[in-house]
């Protein structure tokens, strides 16, 4: 366990590095009325889909020298992707996470469950707008969803008093054992389910091809085989900081 918490404040640490920014292009959802939402992603129209994948930030400069090289000499970087389909009530999002050791401490809901476990995050936000909502998966099943009216409101106490946003649903399918360091893991899947009727009532403005919206993908991974926790996102921020939103991906329905 100490393991775990390790890695969460070596991952708020890295939050001031740089990385190198890649090109920003759309995120586009897929039109699939009738589909079957199962945590494996099981239905046919997640074919259909395009792949995103979520690059890991890896850029250790400002660390001291033997503690970068045991970084480097890490097993090897997360394995994460996520795919968008959508149809007349919601948008769905599924991702696969690949980690050899998952963790999830605090199974409930409305937490910010990245300071105690493995969790895929969602951002959403209007173009013509401050406010934005930030969505958590967890490979447990639990879900948050905060609603922030500006980014000046990140860190401030008004965003642990929310109650969950009504309209989102989270199930999830683990493939290994959960909290258990001492067997082999490889991964868990999680389908996030996001009513758009919810998200225009929190923000005032509708979700679909008429409005201009941007989406980041991202997440934490966390394993006690490694030295750190990995941090992970598409597109990949010019820092480790998950607000910066005008880097965020064009959200494109189709």
């Amino acid at each position: 366990m100490l393991k775990l918490f390790s890695a969460a404040i070596l991952a708020a640490c890295l939050a001031g590095c740089c990385t190198n920014v890649e090109p920003i292009s759309r995120v586009e959802a897929v039109y699939a009325p009738g589909l079957r939402v199962d945590a494996g992603m099981s239905d046919s129209a997640w074919q259909k889909a395009p792949e995103y994948r979520l690059r890991c930030y890896r850029n250790f400069q400002h660390l001291p020298e033997k503690t970068v090289a045991a970084i480097e000499a890490g097993k090897y970087e997360v394995q994460a992707s996520a795919k968008l389909l959508y149809d007349d009530e919601n948008l769905y999002i599924g991702c696969r996470i690949e980690n050899d050791d998952i963790w999830t401490l605090d199974q409930q809901d409305q937490l910010r469950h990245y300071l105690t476990g493995d969790v895929f995050e969602v951002f959403l936000k209007p173009e013509e707008s401050n406010a934005y909502l930030e969505l958590y998966a967890t490979p447990s099943g639990n879900k948050s969803a905060f609603y922030f009216p500006s980014r000046a409101f990140g860190g401030t106490v008004l965003i642990d008093r929310q109650k969950l946003m009504p309209g989102i649903e989270v199930v999830s399918k683990v493939d290994g054992t959960l909290n258990d360091s001492s067997d082999a893991d490889r991964g868990w899947t999680s389908v996030m389910t996001v009513s758009r009727k919810a998200v225009e009532e929190k923000l005032g403005i509708p979700l679909d091809s008429g409005r201009a919206w941007r989406i980041l993908l991202a997440g934490y991974s966390f394993s006690g085989n490694r030295t750190f926790g990995e941090n992970f996102s598409h597109p990949l921020l010019p820092q480790l900081n998950y607000h910066l939103y005008e880097y965020y991906a064009p959200l494109t329905f189709r």
